[in-house]
């Protein structure tokens, strides 16, 4: 009996406890905030019970008010049992306070958790990079709480977004530019506009073919100088063909071409500056050279006989600063000579030598009375005439290809670059010394420069194809713009 007794009791308890359990109650907690982006909430709940039990439908519900008014709900369907559940939900307005809290229904019965308080966050930006490039370009934004749906401006044109990755970088194609060269860039969130501190700086430079030179002629190994009185090209050698005798002239105020009678002899790779010309040579064989020593001074269009150079000339730089011409460097052993030409006194003077070989397969510019030199090397060196010293400034960033560049400069920055074989063209902040790419050159890619020379805040360039391009072509004249696009 004593044993009958005691599974009697037992089985009482298993049966009272399970009547408490199917009568247990059922809770739901909003348990924690998981995060909170500018449109975006992720919560979690919690449906509380020690019974197994059935939610035919669980969730949150959001709102802007505390009475929830209007409310916003978040249904993640039927849940069987017990426990934790997450639930994430965008579309939110940013910066706005909400009121959110879990509920569940059981058994014909909507239960609701406590109510929280919690607001969305504004959007930021921290960086973007780069700050300087070309349209169909990439622009990375680094910032925070950008929801799904940022748009991305540069000035007034909408690029397109291509990652948002976890709301907090951007990754924007940079669009074509509307005619500014320096753009804001603005974000719209929402109905939220932001305004990023720097602005954005298009790859500018304008080239427009404005002429070609005279007669449909390719000269080669010429001489070129800009006088007041326009831009002159003329002397070296013309494919297929004799050494051209004579210069052409351009005004670039009228766009017209005159030839002008240059009373010496023909020559190929003499030095000219605005005011002066002189030395050359002509190859009698190959590799043998007959140099012409004579010297002149310009006067305009005609030309004043001085008296001859006391050494040869051959592809050496010409420049005038301080009321003097300077010669920098040549071939034939004249690499690193330096010289200077007093015109009051009509006196050559030989200085220190260049610490690099110079002459036209470089070029040279003057700024504030320094003499600056672009090598062939991409080296860009400063000459100080008065010290006679020299100081390594800065390398040329781009393709240095086979030498001969060319070197102007307008206002404070210099414009460098288009090396042979090469469309590149840099400009260099001389305050600064910060580089900036600028947009090729446009026309035939095996091109090479014959002259240029800068004129109202505009850069001209006599392109010519390589003297191997056997199609019939023209040199063509282009107008460069720095800051147009």
């Amino acid at each position: 009996m004593h044993k009958l007794g005691f599974t009697f009791v037992f089985l009482l308890l298993i049966f009272w406890s399970c009547t408490l359990e199917e009568n247990a109650p059922v809770f739901v907690s909003t348990e924690e905030v998981l995060f909170v982006g500018g449109d975006k909430i992720r919560l979690s709940g919690r449906l509380l019970t020690n019974r197994e039990v059935v939610a035919k439908d669980h969730g949150f519900i959001f709102s802007t008010t505390s009475s929830f008014a209007s409310p916003i709900t978040l249904s993640l369907g039927e849940k069987n049992g017990p426990g934790r559940f997450i639930g994430e939900k965008g579309g939110f307005t940013i910066g706005q306070t909400y009121f959110v809290k879990a509920f569940a229904e059981v058994d014909g019965q909507r239960l609701e958790g406590e109510v929280v308080e919690l607001k969305t966050l504004s959007p930021a930006v921290n960086s973007f990079s780069p700050s300087y490039g070309i349209a169909g370009g990439e622009v990375v934004i680094q910032g925070k709480n950008f929801p799904q749906g940022t748009k991305v401006f540069f000035g007034t044109q909408e690029a397109q977004v291509l990652q948002n990755l976890f709301e907090s970088k951007l990754t924007a194609k940079i669009p074509a530019p509307s005619g500014q060269v320096v753009v804001p860039i603005k974000l719209i969130v929402q109905n939220k506009e932001i305004v990023l501190p720097t602005p954005f700086e298009y790859q500018a430079g304008k080239f427009t073919k404005v002429s070609e030179f005279p007669g449909g002629l390719r000269i080669y190994d010429n001489t070129f100088f800009f006088h007041q009185t326009g831009f002159y090209v003329g002397l070296g050698k013309i494919k297929l063909g004799d050494n051209y005798p004579n210069f052409q002239r351009f005004q670039p105020s009228t766009g017209t071409w005159s030839e002008v009678s240059f009373p010496g002899a023909v020559r190929r790779f003499a030095f000219a500056s605005p005011n002066f010309l002189g030395g050359g040579a002509l190859e009698t064989s190959r590799d043998v050279y007959q140099f012409d020593r004579s010297f002149w001074k310009i006067n305009g269009s005609s030309f004043e006989r001085l008296a001859d150079l006391p050494f040869t000339s051959r592809e050496a730089l010409a420049v005038e600063v301080e009321g003097k011409l300077f010669l920098l460097g040549g071939l034939d052993g004249a690499g690193q000579v330096v010289r200077s030409y007093d015109p009051l006194l009509r006196t050559w003077t030989s200085k220190g030598n260049a610490p690099v070989a110079l002459g036209k397969t470089g070029a040279a510019l003057v700024y504030k009375g320094r003499i600056l030199v672009l090598a062939s090397n991409g080296q860009l060196w400063e000459y100080s005439p008065s010290p006679d010293s020299w100081k390594l400034l800065t390398t040329y960033p781009g393709n240095k290809g086979q030498g001969y560049p060319m070197a102007e400069v307008i206002g404070n920055k210099a414009y460098l670059g288009l090396y042979r074989a090469t469309q590149e063209l840099w400009e260099l902040n001389l305050e600064t010394m910060v580089w900036k790419t600028k947009n090729q050159i446009i026309g035939l890619p095996q091109s090479i420069h014959v002259g240029y020379f800068s004129y109202n805040g505009s850069i001209y360039f006599l392109r010519a194809p390589e003297e191997s391009v056997s199609a019939v072509l023209p040199m063509e004249l282009f107008k460069f713009d720095p800051d147009a696009i």
